[in-house]
């Protein structure tokens, strides 16, 4: 923990936490917890220091520490790493995998305890706020890619041991709205600003427009009407996450690199206690309103492709005459979060409850289904991105009615021209998909719109060093719409044809 002297201190507050390299120098009295859910895990290797931002954002950087200095301000260093959760369950970190999109892995953020605080449930990557405090990144966003966002999320529970209540706390902010020092979202300076006190927010902004970065700051709301700020054991827990999908031709390597070292800087900063009881809030309460929400939708829909996509299923299905096949059902997989919140709607696999960092149309997923080894599955539908409804979209399988790890994922971009396989003769098969899941080997489908699945004998787990227990046998299909393009939210369901999935099993002889 940092404390700057009082200098005649303006009406300045700032808590800031941002996506950290690594602690520095003035990183707070380690937490209670050194191990916590989301810390490094001791069976993998240590983590190396990882570079300083780059010039352009360290400038900013270091103004802004100047300005809490002649604040007096007490600040403390958050941490960033890449939270892989089919690795954490497979290590027992995590009572499951959750459905995560393999695609976009989730850098999370994590932050200190402030001294004397409640410990928190799931160190260091949930954390209480005092209701005078912000969090602030200060850095640089992603590569050029289809879709990256910052996300904030309010998580109840355990995630070692679950259920968990995992609901988004507003609109993420988004390469459609981000505020940068630049043209352009990708590779430009920013910050971030998280807050639920109005006096916190106008004194942090001024903070950061005196640090160079006027124009460029982003804000998300914390609304005390919907979620208790403090440092006590009733207090909520919030979790900040960058996700990044999907990079343009030729930013491959340069999305790596950002995940793997992310050039953000984080503070926790709060003004400083004259009592010397950090717990204890120095400015009054000022609550910020619940903010409004993007409106999903334009009013334009996928629904006049039905006809092709039902022709689509019967080619499908004569392709195939020696199977046995039926049709699994796929439905809204997830609650909206604020009517999760209200409904306390826990996520506990195969109970899908409310998705936090879903960002999409509600995830569409099917029930639990068995597909045996010499058997496939065909996904199709419409491809949300052809269609104009997302930026991105995909179709994923997971393994196992709990664990719920991803087993196999493609994209919009992968999944484009893969209907022509059965409808060459249609002309709006550029809009629709038909992607095979296979466990039947040379005696199935093969081509390059086929992913081969591992057996239903494989150890799972054995890829990350352990044999936690994982049923390859039993499967889920989640499909994935984030961000149409005209509302920069996502897409409304109500406006999609759900993807579809066809099972075929060998017909007894």
């Amino acid at each position: 923990m940092t404390t700057h002297p009082l200098r005649g201190r303006p009406a300045l507050l700032a808590l800031a936490a941002a996506l950290l390299a690594a602690p520095t120098a003035a990183a707070a009295t380690p937490p209670e917890h050194p191990h916590g859910t989301f810390s490094q895990p001791a069976t993998t290797a240590p983590v190396g220091p990882r570079p300083s931002p780059p010039a352009d954002t360290a400038r900013y950087v270091e103004r802004f520490e100047q300005q809490l200095s002649e604040s007096g301000y007490v600040s403390q260093s958050g941490t960033e790493e890449v939270f892989d959760l089919n690795r954490r369950y497979c290590e027992g970190v995590v009572f499951s995998g959750l459905w995560p999109n393999p695609q976009s892995p989730y850098i999370v953020t994590g932050m200190p305890e402030v001294p004397g605080q409640a410990p928190n449930t799931n160190p260091p990557a949930t954390w209480r706020l005092r209701q005078d405090e912000a969090v602030v990144l200060i850095g640089t966003t992603p590569p050029p890619e289809a879709y990256f966002s910052f996300d904030l999320t309010h998580l109840k529970g355990s995630l070692a041991t679950g259920p968990v209540l995992w609901t988004s706390v507003g609109d993420p902010i988004n390469n459609k709205t981000v505020r940068t020092q630049g043209p352009t979202p990708y590779d430009r300076p920013f910050a971030l600003v998280v807050t639920g006190n109005g006096r916190t927010r106008a004194e942090v902004n001024k903070m950061l427009e005196a640090s160079g970065l006027r124009g460029a700051t982003n804000n998300l709301t914390i609304p005390p009407a919907l979620y208790r700020l403090g440092l006590d054991r009733g207090s909520d827990e919030f979790l900040l996450a960058t996700r990044t999908l999907l990079p343009e031709t030729g930013f491959e390597k340069a999305l790596d690199a950002y995940r793997a070292s992310p050039p953000i800087k984080a503070f926790r900063v709060r003004p400083q206690s004259g009592s010397g009881n950090e717990r204890k809030p120095v400015y009054a309460p000022d609550p910020l309103p619940v903010p409004p929400l993007r409106v999903s939708g334009t009013g334009a829909t996928e629904l006049d492709l039905n006809p092709a996509l039902q022709l689509l299923r019967r080619r499908i299905i004569e392709a195939h005459p020696g199977y046995d096949v039926h049709e699994e059902i796929v439905e809204r997989g997830f609650e909206e979060s604020n009517v999760g919140l209200q409904a306390k709607l826990f996520t506990d696999p195969p109970v899908t409850g409310v998705a936090a960092l879903s960002n999409d149309a509600d995830d569409p997923i099917t029930r639990n289904f068995s597909l045996p080894d010499g058997s496939f599955a065909v996904a199709y539908g419409a491809n949300h991105v052809a269609t104009g409804q997302a930026t991105y979209s995909s179709v994923s399988l997971y393994a196992d009615r709990k664990a719920s790890v991803s087993l196999a994922a493609q994209n919009n971009r992968l999944l484009q021209g893969s209907a022509q396989d059965f409808i060459p003769d249609q002309p709006k098969a550029d809009k629709l998909y038909a992607w095979t899941f296979s466990r039947a080997g040379d005696a199935g489908p093969t081509g390059r719109h086929v992913t081969a699945l591992p057996p239903t004998g494989t150890d799972f787990c054995a890829q990350y060093g352990t044999d936690r227990p994982v049923d390859m046998s039993t499967l889920r299909l989640v499909a994935r719409a984030y961000m149409q393009p005209e509302t920069a939210t996502r897409p409304a369901l109500s406006s999609l044809l759900l993807d579809r999935l066809l099972v075929f099993t060998p017909k007894k002889k």
